[in-house]
């Protein structure tokens, strides 16, 4: 007896160690951890030692200043101008390329050579150049008269053959008035004379020949020769003059053969973000160039060319940076610098500035531009923190010093961050010290006052070291929720605690006033371990809401409901104690309070089912046997019941009748009906080892025992109790359960075999005839041993007579004081009041059981 008390004493103990040192945990802490500036202060804080505290806020408000301080370090971009001014000039010539045919690779198409098998009109005859090589001409000679050769040469811009000085109102975007054609040699020769003359600037040409057949030729080698192809007239011509008349050649057009501006808009306007409106402005430009470059005049596109250049140039002058800066322009301002206002493009040769060609400039400018200037973060933050390292040299200048004693911030002050740091740098040592002293000492008077309560009142909980160990389990497994929510409550709330778990749990392993026990201590320990009256008022009310849920449940479906209605109630009473505890004045009242509710519900929901799930594991680790390990017990479906029901029917028979007898009669004085069932059902699961053996097994064969000697037949009815054990233990049956099987006989004797013994030997020693076992220790077996004996005695005794009330009611005080005279309820807790009330439960479940039938006539046997 002294060694079970110091094992529950050394539970207890450990209980309180283990609770403490998971509550004690991180404890002072968290606490101070949690404090943020602006929170008010839960207690009053007075620095314990002496220190220096730095300033945070000061001290970090000076770094940040020297940081931001620091200009961003730049640096150039290498080659980016040259990168930029080569994609303007390139763009230019692609233009120009691109408008006489030669796209966007490669140089401008060479222009077909003339042929002149099919560029002339007549046919060319040789004209003879050489004089007579005579000392003198004949003397009869006349020389032959003179005529004037005249004609005209010009660039046909549009082809069409027919010289057209001024555009109409219906030209194209980009279209070119013909030109005359200026300083090209022209041959003009004669039968006697020939003479090489060039164009004027109207393009036009007169010589002076001999009269008669005259052959106009278009000088190719010369210069100025544009080298495009004839679109009139033909490059040499063979005329029939006479003397005294003008002698006019057929004007002669050159065809550039040039790209539409909606062609070369058509072929870049997809390979480039150029605006389409200035290729289309720079497409006709260069088309005109053509056609100006050809007559000697000068290039405008390179003009408007220059002036991109020369624009972009100037905005290299000045950091370009990709985004915004101080130090410089950022690119997009670059860009609208680049188009506003737009480059100047003037021509020299017209005097005329060109405002479309300098925009389509600005354009190409902007498109290509690129930042020159790049930020260098790295160094940047390095320099940064430079500054910043030398504030943090002179962190002592933002220091304040506290003295010991001194008081830092009052119960109700809203906290600084200063007197956040003081309070963790002086405050904390003795605070913790004093905190997780007095922590051990309210869990130990706890655990102090658990075992004092079972002790006096619950004495078959306090005789069961491993019922001890099971609560305190719960506890300590309590401390760790607790403890689990103050980690947790910064995100989720309070109101994550799963305590409807643990009232849940207590209330199926233990009963409901364990229950009521538990919900106290889940309480004491939220109160210890958060400080907090709504938590541990919530921890109270919470546990004790499955209590009566659970409390007489007797199917698997309840067990679900009481999970179910428990987390709503766990809701319920979240939402009054977060609204009277928790909530504040704010407008977010009732969302706070939504929110409490759902993770009340949520958390309890879940825990509850975890709970139920772990049911299981408690009832086998420390042999418990609970409502729901009964359920199974009793389902017919069970593995034993099922081998009892195959090899020994009669047996099973006689069992589920003694488990409705049972039933009844622990209904009748508030016992366990379905423990006592189910301690029915088992009672005799050793016959099946032997079950011919039996009388209510032998059916239509001899009586086994006819052969056996009274001592040997008493060894095996009393074997049928171990063998009984055996299975129970291999069915893993609880032995709350397997008590009947060990009890439901007793001590007492076997009055057939001994009264046979004494027969031949009267002074026979009645202890061999003696059942092994005990007597029955509990309500339950005890009323298993009645009901087991009465069932036997009715099936003999009514065989043979009418199951009258009377008789029924006769047989059943018979067994019970025989059974009360035998003295096998000494040691059961049964009352003469409960035995008359179990009397009375007996005898009406067996008049149900034996009721009247109506003979039916001609019915075989009436």
């Amino acid at each position: 007896m002294r060694s079970r008390t110091l094992v529950r004493v050394a539970i207890f103990a450990a209980t309180t160690v283990a609770a403490w040192g998971v509550l004690a945990y991180g404890l002072e802490q968290e606490d101070l951890d949690n404090l943020q500036p602006g929170q008010v202060a839960p207690r009053d804080f007075v620095a314990v030692n002496s220190g220096r505290v730095t300033h945070q806020e000061e001290f970090q408000r000076a770094q940040d200043a020297a940081r931001e301080s620091v200009d961003r370090v730049s640096m150039p971009r290498d080659g980016i101008e040259e990168q930029v001014l080569d994609s303007i000039d390139g763009f230019f010539g692609l233009v120009s390329r691109t408008v006489v045919g030669a796209g966007a690779e490669g140089p401008p198409p060479t222009i077909p050579p003339v042929d002149e098998t099919t560029s002339t009109t007549t046919t060319t005859l040789a004209s003879d150049t050489e004089e007579t090589e005579a000392d003198e001409p004949p003397a009869t000679t006349v020389p032959p008269a003179e005529v004037t050769v005249t004609g005209f040469l010009f660039i046909d811009a549009n082809g069409d053959g027919v010289y057209e000085g001024e555009l109409t109102e219906e030209a194209e975007a980009g279209e070119v008035a013909d030109v005359p054609l200026p300083n090209v040699g022209v041959i003009v020769s004669s039968p006697t004379r020939s003479a090489r003359v060039e164009t004027q600037s109207d393009g036009s040409f007169m010589a002076a020949v001999a009269e008669g057949e005259v052959t106009v030729t278009v000088d190719e080698s010369d210069p100025e020769f544009p080298g495009f192809p004839v679109s009139a007239g033909a490059m040499t011509q063979t005329l029939a003059c006479s003397a005294g008349t003008e002698c006019e050649a057929e004007p002669v057009g050159f065809d550039p053969v040039l790209l539409s501006v909606d062609a070369v808009e058509a072929a870049l306007g997809p390979q480039t973000l150029v605006p389409d409106e200035a290729i289309r402005t720079l497409a006709a430009l260069a088309r005109q160039d053509v056609v100006r470059t050809a007559v000697g005049g000068d290039s405008h596109m390179t003009v408007a060319q220059q002036a991109a250049i020369g624009a972009a140039q100037a905005l290299f002058g000045q950091r370009i940076f990709e985004s915004s800066a101080t130090q410089g322009l950022s690119l997009e301002e670059a860009k609208i610098r680049a188009t506003e206002p737009p480059p100047l493009v003037f021509y020299p040769d017209v005097g005329v500035r060109d405002v479309d060609a300098g925009k389509a400039a600005g354009d190409v400018v902007a498109n290509f531009l690129l930042p020159n200037w790049a930020f260098d973060d790295e160094a940047t933050a390095e320099r940064a923190e430079e500054l910043a390292e030398e504030v943090r040299q002179l962190e002592e200048e933002f220091q304040v010093e506290f003295v010991a004693g001194e008081p830092i911030a009052s119960e109700g002050d809203r906290l600084t961050q200063l007197q956040i740091d003081a309070i963790r740098e002086t405050g904390g040592v003795l605070e913790r010290t004093q905190r997780e002293g007095g922590l051990l000492a309210v869990l130990a008077i706890l655990s102090a006052v658990l075992g004092l309560y079972l002790n006096r009142f619950r004495p078959e909980f306090w005789a069961k070291p491993r019922m001890v160990a099971l609560l305190g389990i719960l506890i300590v497994l309590a401390s760790g929720a607790v403890r689990l929510t103050v980690a947790l409550e910064p995100t989720v709330g309070w109101y994550a605690l799963p305590a409807v778990a643990f009232g849940l749990m207590a209330s199926v392993l233990f009963d409901a006033r364990i229950g009521v026990l538990m919900a106290l201590s889940m309480a004491i320990l939220a109160a210890a371990g958060t400080r907090d009256p709504g938590v541990a008022v919530y921890a109270l009310l919470a546990t004790m809401a499955p209590i009566g849920f659970v409390s007489a449940v007797s199917t698997r479906r309840a067990f679900r409901n009481a999970a179910v209605y428990s987390a709503l109630a766990a809701g319920m009473i979240a939402a009054a104690t977060s609204w009277f505890f928790h909530t504040g004045p704010q407008e977010e009242a009732l969302l706070s309070i939504g929110v409490s509710v759902g993770w009340a519900v949520g958390v309890s929901l879940v825990a509850a089912l975890i709970g139920l799930a772990a049911l299981q594991f408690f009832e086998s680790a420390f042999d418990i046997t609970t409502t729901l390990g009964l359920l199974d017990l009793t389902d017919r479906n069970h593995e034993a019941l099922q081998l009892l029901q195959e090899k020994a029917f009669g047996t099973f028979n006689h069992s589920l009748m003694v488990g409705t007898l049972a039933d009844a009669a622990a209904r009748s004085i508030g016992a366990n009906p379905l423990l006592a069932r189910a301690s029915a059902y088992y009672h005799d699961l050793g016959k099946t080892e032997h079950p011919s053996l039996f009388i209510e097994n032998q059916f239509g064969i001899s009586n086994p025992h006819d052969e056996l000697s009274p001592a040997e037949s008493a060894e095996v009815i009393r074997r049928h109790v171990t063998d009984g054990v055996r299975l129970a233990k291999r069915f893993k049956i609880p032995s709350e359960v397997a008590e009947a099987i060990v009890s439901h006989h007793g001590d007492a004797i076997m009055r057939f075999f001994y009264e046979k013994a004494r027969e031949s030997d009267p002074d026979v020693d009645p202890n061999i005839y003696r059942h092994v076992g005990h007597k029955p220790r509990t309500a339950e077996t005890a009323i298993v041993m009645l009901a087991d004996s009465l069932e036997a005695s009715c099936r003999a005794v009514f065989q043979h007579e009418e199951p009258s009330p009377e008789a029924i009611e006769k047989v059943v005080n018979r067994v019970v004081d025989e059974k009360v005279n035998d003295g096998q309820l000494a040691e059961s807790p049964l009352t003469l009041a409960q035995l008359s009330q179990i009397r009375r439960a007996f005898l009406g479940s067996l008049i149900g059981h034996y009721h009247q039938r109506i003979t039916y006539p001609n019915f075989p046997g009436s």
